[in-house]
């Protein structure tokens, strides 16, 4: 796994978050257009999403600190083993 690999799927994961943030808060804003389930249901997530910006807020500065020669030895994940042994 290459350092800019990291980057990337940590921005995908922050624009998903987002977007997901988003939608919730649009939802649950307006429960005469959306129905009052599904906007029950986004309020409950707000917070849940919230965290989970703050999660990618923290990890993405650690990944931005970390040296681009660590990401060469973590191997990627859910990559086989190359020795094929257990």
């Amino acid at each position: 796994m290459k350092k800019a690999d990291a980057v990337e799927s940590i921005e995908r994961a922050g624009n998903t978050i987002n977007d997901l943030y988003s939608r919730a808060w649009s939802t649950a804003l307006y429960p005469s257009q959306h129905g009052w389930g599904p906007s029950i249901a986004s309020i409950v997530a707000i917070p849940v999403l919230s965290m989970a910006s703050l999660g990618h807020m923290v990890g993405s500065a650690v990944v931005q600190q970390l040296p681009p020669e660590l990401f060469d030895k973590i191997p990627d994940v859910g990559e086989k083993p190359k020795d094929g042994g257990g």
